[in-house]
């Protein structure tokens, strides 16, 4: 029994080290107030909103599906727009009102303003 205990105990102690990265101060802001992103290939522009319980939508419901975070950068999956698991890389140190690019390779140069 006791060294069940002492098991359980490492498990829980290692278990810090195996989570992922917490999220950055930018990651931070777009979960918490979204973003406006521009598909410049496209000429689209749409508001993009993230939930606390993984899932986002944006673009009036055309783009939607679950993220995941891991320090700087948040992996999204939207069946519609065929993306599994594709990550981002934001810079840190953004606050709102800031831009950036990112560049996705299907869709191409995609600028990303911080509500």
């Amino acid at each position: 029994m006791r060294l069940a205990i002492c098991a359980l105990a490492a498990v829980f102690a290692a278990a810090p080290v195996l989570a992922q990265t917490a999220p950055s101060d930018t990651i931070v802001v777009v979960l918490e107030k979204g973003t406006t992103m521009n598909v410049i290939s496209m000429g689209m522009v749409g508001d993009v909103a993230y939930k606390p319980d993984g899932t986002f939508s944006g673009f009036d419901g055309m783009y939607e599906g679950t993220y995941k975070v891991d320090g700087t950068k948040l992996c999204v999956t939207a069946p519609a727009v065929q993306q599994d698991n594709v990550c981002f890389e934001y810079p840190s140190g953004l606050k709102s009102g800031d831009k950036f690019k990112i560049t996705d390779a299907n869709i191409g140069e995609i600028e990303i303003t911080l509500k």
